[in-house]
């Protein structure tokens, strides 16, 4: 259904409204006769949502990244199906303490277009770009007609969350077509991320070599998952599969409550190994068993929120081509 207009109470916490063709003398006297902030920028971030509800969401995690990473942040909130188009704007600075006196601020801007398409989203974000820096994009909404050739072959990173798509089979094929015409297109999924703690504990579950040369046996792959994260399970999945170069028999089980990913399981004669991540916990459970070999182990897990998340993101230069490669896989279990 068609996002309803943010409400005044929500507008009023973006910062100060000012019109779109002020938005650069407006940042600028965000600057003047204040000697104890300093404007810095490594990067320009941008992020798109067609829901009004993740509006101040997005607006607190922005804020987060920005403790982390100095950038120009660009919130975008476009509302196609409303009939009377309109935009406004409203910039504020994200600042963080440096050496006890100083304060080291990032720019935002937060743009609300009532009608807004494709050719607006583009003009307002190539327009308000920071000098040559980097383009992230972090693109919240399903693969909409906004996004579309013309915006994503200036993107440098893109940043997306398939296990927010309400169509996930048309968004993979969407974004196979996207990565065909772009084969640089950096791509990172907050989704295939939050599976990281696990993959890494796989390794040390299997690290003895006597487990290892018994891989082969394993027949079974069971995958527990909180409710709205099957495309993280999915993607665990399809790795999994792809590593041990061989088709399991896949169970998932659905969970109401808990992290996104909670427990996996590889089973097959003589050979068992399990991953548990108990509820809340910031520590993940290791157990293999092998003849009469056992190997027992507690890890830390990794980051679970989405400010957590892009911020790993934005530490790497470049992506592993491992996502990319898999994505033929994932869309064939769906």
């Amino acid at each position: 259904m068609p996002s309803s207009l943010p409400d005044t109470d929500t507008l009023s916490r973006l910062g100060f409204e000012t019109p779109i063709n002020r938005i650069g003398r407006s940042l600028n006297q965000l600057w003047e006769g204040d000697e104890a902030k300093t404007r810095a920028s490594l990067v320009n971030l941008a992020v798109y949502t067609e829901d009004s509800a993740t509006l101040l969401d997005a607006n607190a995690v922005l804020e987060k990244i920005a403790a982390e990473h100095a950038c120009r942040a660009m919130l975008i909130l476009a509302l196609p199906q409303v009939q009377q188009p309109r935009a406004r704007s409203w910039i504020q600075a994200l600042c963080r303490p440096y050496q006890g006196k100083q304060a080291v601020c990032s720019e935002q801007i937060t743009f609300v277009l009532e009608g807004g398409n494709a050719l607006q989203v583009q003009n307002l974000v190539f327009a308000h770009l920071d000098s040559d820096l980097p383009l992230v994009v972090w693109w919240q909404a399903d693969l909409t007609q906004n996004f579309e050739e013309r915006f994503y072959s200036r993107i440098d990173t893109l940043i997306i969350d398939s296990s927010r798509w309400s169509d996930p089979a048309r968004q993979f094929d969407a974004l196979l077509a996207v990565k065909a015409e772009n084969t640089d297109l950096d791509i990172r999924d907050l989704a295939w991320t939050r599976s990281h703690f696990m993959r890494t504990a796989l390794a040390s579950c299997f690290q003895d070599a006597s487990a290892r040369q018994n891989l082969s046996k394993v027949r079974t792959l069971r995958i527990s998952y909180l409710r709205g994260q099957r495309s993280t399970a999915l993607l665990l999945a399809a790795w999994i599969n792809k590593r041990l170069e061989t088709s399991l028999q896949l169970d998932l089980i659905e969970k109401d409550s808990g992290p996104a990913l909670q427990s996996l399981v590889l089973e097959g004669e003589g050979v068992r190994g399990e991953i548990r991540r108990d509820c809340d916990s910031r520590f993940i459970h290791v157990c293999s068993t092998c003849g009469g070999h056992s190997h027992q182990e507690l890890l830390p897990a990794d980051v679970d929120s989405d400010a957590d998340l892009v911020n790993e993101q934005l530490s790497r230069y470049r992506g592993s081509s491992l996502y990319s490669g898999m994505l033929p896989f994932v869309r064939s279990m769906l």
